[in-house]
């Protein structure tokens, strides 16, 4: 049986369980906040281990843990000193409240597993209820501290916002706010220096003992802090004026807008924020505005609004176009609630009016989700089932020319589309379908050719319209013509297909010789395909057939122009001879360009000339006769003076001078013939019959000017080892037949 007088000692035994290797010296002995964190948690452990298996009373554990805590306390204040909190960098005191702040996490988590095991412990023994209630006592340390780092973070952010506002520098890598040296240069505020009011005032601070709890210690921390507040409230003040005088002076929405963009960081201080109200009344109902036209806009849809003419114009697909359109009011509504937050300042959708607009911005940026068109045009484009074949060109029947047929490029406009489409979706970082992309692949290898064959097509239409009208000469372009209806020909049997399947050659790298040249055998000539070839060889006949019909309409009017000028110009072989000499300058171009049928259209063309220089020979003829008529009134043997001649128009002179009218007379050589008596024989010197000799060779003359112009010839350039034809061949002495003189009644028999 056991002796009562060892039951003390037996508890004793007991408790020093948890007594024995207690780590209190670790947290007492520690030089660091990273030390004390640890003795905390190696504490904790051990308590709460031998808690467990030994009959340690819960009632005296926790005053135990109390002072554990005062422990903690007196340690904090020994190495974190009051007074040297101030004068750390911000960042270093950062980081030393961060430390500071994990302690204190690490107490509470420990603390909180203590309480478990207590309550486990008290049950377990079946004890008298006991309230498992600690009252760190370091709760205050922990609370100023707290108080201390919300301060010097509110100062921090007031020194650098005035800096980075007002002043030209801000604060870089890592400069001390509170030193001249690293800080920013800052603009005076009136009469205040902001910078330096901010620093001088937080220079009062330094000299407190901020971990100082007690009653003193308090009245001094709140005395130093309302001292700080009274000068900061001299730099409020004074960007508070010089804030609303920008802004009242500010004349546009835009100025209040960028005045508000700048200050926007200062809005964190209650009392600068409060002062300029108003301001931020008046610009959330702009932006409010702005947001409302954004709406109407939206609401006249893509297909009304000028973007879209302006996306058809930049070669836009409607999808694409109409998802860039929506993305650029989504980025618009972007910028004006990013005009909300330069107003109202950081944290504004917990504003009333911020929390409203923010509301209506979430719901109309839902309107914009263009993720459903994109889904809508993606199946409908699977549902078409869009392919590229069939053959290249088709023949059809164009109801505005009269039901005429018509040859067009076998393309469906779709597929054209649908490669733009594609291509445009993934610029905007569009997952398109495999099945989609594989098509819009094909279309983009087929796009260059179809494109350059409906391209060709629609010129070689208009070029056969232009040749319609130009039926006079449209024979000398039969040769072009012809090689364009040739390849034509053989495109018709070609099909997509082909293309779609063919290998890019020109992926392929070249090959060059050692002299700088291009391999032949590793050069695109010859090698491309048959079907690339067609479409490159069709747009070159096309292209020269063009280009010729063009030569061809200017030669053709200069020609025409000139023999215009046949029926008007004035009757003198010079300006015969340069209007033909223009139409055979245009004859002998139209030779060296390598013309078809150009000796037929030239015969054509001297007919037509025959045709006009004939009636100007039936007009030169008789105004011969009516001047010869004319000439025969006597005015005397010796009559130098003029004579009067009547024309249509207007008086000629004697010696054939042109008039007004741009014609000419001849010019009748007067004849002088003496009659003389000898021997009582009457003789006439010079006789008769030189008379009408001179008539006649006058009549020549004048009808040379005409006879003796020479006609066009189609092969000037061409070389010929045959004898020239004869000389009269190649004039229009022709002109003069018989047909004209046995119609008239005019004998010289008559005027001698």
């Amino acid at each position: 049986m056991s002796n009562p007088a060892d039951a003390p000692t037996l508890i004793v035994q007991k408790y020093n369980q948890l007594m024995r290797d207690f780590p209190l010296d670790e947290l007492l002995s520690a030089t660091s906040l990273a030390k004390v964190q640890d003795a905390i948690v190696g504490i904790f452990a051990h308590f709460n281990k031998k808690l467990r298996i030994c009959p340690y009373p819960i009632r005296r554990a926790l005053p135990l843990v109390e002072a554990i805590s005062a422990d903690l306390d007196s340690q904090i204040h020994t190495l974190l000193s009051g007074r040297r909190l101030m004068h750390l960098e911000y960042n270093d005191f950062e980081s030393l409240m961060n430390v500071a702040e994990g302690i204190f996490r690490t107490w509470e988590d420990n603390t909180k597993e203590f309480t478990n095991v207590a309550r486990d412990v008290i049950r377990k023994r079946s004890e008298k209820f006991v309230p498992v209630k600690i009252a760190a006592r370091h709760l205050k340390t922990q609370e100023r501290l707290a108080y201390v780092k919300g301060f010097r973070h509110s100062h921090e952010q007031l020194q650098r916002t005035i800096a980075n506002v007002l002043g030209p520098n801000s604060y870089e890598n890592g400069a001390n706010p509170n030193s001249r040296d690293g800080g920013a240069v800052s603009e005076d505020i009136g009469d205040v220096d902001a910078v330096e009011e901010v620093s001088q005032a937080y220079a009062v601070l330094k000299d407190v003992d901020v971990l100082d709890v007690s009653p003193e210690g308090t009245e001094i921390w709140i005395a130093a802090e309302n001292a700080y507040n009274e000068r900061t409230s001299r730099v409020e003040n004074s960007i508070i004026a010089r804030l609303r005088d920008r802004l009242a002076t500010a004349k546009t929405a835009n100025e209040m807008f960028r005045v508000f963009s700048k200050f926007n960081a200062l809005f964190v201080r209650p009392k600068i924020r409060g002062a300029i109200q108003e301001y931020q009344t008046q610009l959330i109902d702009s932006v409010k505005l702005d947001i409302a036209a954004l709406h109407e806009r939206f609401k006249q849809q893509y297909g009304h609004s000028e973007a879209h003419a302006m996306a058809q114009l930049h070669d836009l697909p409607p999808i694409s176009g109409a998802i860039i359109w929506a993305k650029q009011i989504e980025r618009q509504l972007n910028a004006y609630m990013k005009r909300v937050e330069d107003v109202l300042g950081h944290g504004w959708e917990l504003y009333h009016e911020g929390q409203k607009l923010q509301g209506e911005s979430t719901t109309f940026r839902k309107k914009l989700d263009t993720r459903p068109i994109f889904d809508t045009w993606s199946n409908d484009v699977q549902k078409r089932n869009i392919s590229i074949s069939g053959r290249l060109f088709s023949i059809t029947r164009n109801r505005a020319a009269g039901n005429s047929l018509e040859l067009v490029v076998n393309f469906d406009p779709q597929v054209i589309a649908l490669f733009k489409e594609v291509r445009n979706l993934l610029w905007l970082n569009y997952q398109v379908p495999h099945s989609i992309n594989s098509i819009s692949k094909e279309a983009k290898r087929v796009y260059p050719y179809a494109v350059s064959l409906m391209e060709t097509v629609r010129t070689f239409s208009q070029i056969n319209k232009t040749i319609s009208e130009m039926s006079d000469v449209s024979i000398l372009l039969s040769g072009y013509q012809n090689d364009v209806h040739s390849l034509i020909s053989k495109g018709t049997p070609l099909k997509w297909e082909s293309f779609v399947h063919s290998y890019d050659l020109h992926l392929r790298q070249l090959q060059y010789l050692p002299n700088g040249n291009i391999d032949p055998s590793t050069s695109l000539q010859g090698r491309e395909s048959k079907h690339v070839q067609f479409v490159r060889d069709f747009a070159a006949a096309v292209s020269i057939l063009q280009s010729k019909t063009g030569t061809l309409a200017i030669i053709h009017e200069t020609s025409q122009k000139a023999m215009a000028e046949l029926c008007t110009c004035p009757y003198d072989v010079d300006a015969f001879q340069h209007k033909l000499e223009v139409i055979q300058t245009a004859v002998d171009q139209l030779n060296l360009e390598n013309y078809v049928n150009l000796p037929h259209w030239v015969g054509e063309l001297n007919s037509k000339i025959e045709m006009i220089l004939l009636g100007r020979l039936q007009e030169a003829v008789t105004r011969w006769i009516e001047v010869f008529k004319d000439s025969k009134g006597d005015e005397g043997a010796n009559g130098d003076s003029q004579r009067k001649r009547m024309s249509r128009n207007e008086e000629v002179d004697v010696d054939g001078n042109a008039k007004a009218g741009d014609t000419y007379d001849p010019r009748m050589k007067r004849l002088v013939h003496e009659i003389s008596i000898r021997n009582q024989v009457i003789y006439l010197d010079p006789p008769l019959e030189f008379a009408r000799a001179s008539w006649f060779s006058q009549l020549h003359q004048w009808l040379s000017v005409v006879c003796n112009l020479r006609k066009l010839k189609a092969s000037r350039y061409e070389m010929n080892i045959n004898l020239a034809v004869g000389d009269s061949e190649m004039l229009f002495s022709d002109l003069v037949g018989f047909r004209y003189f046995r119609e008239s009644s005019f004998s010289f028999t008559n005027c001698a």
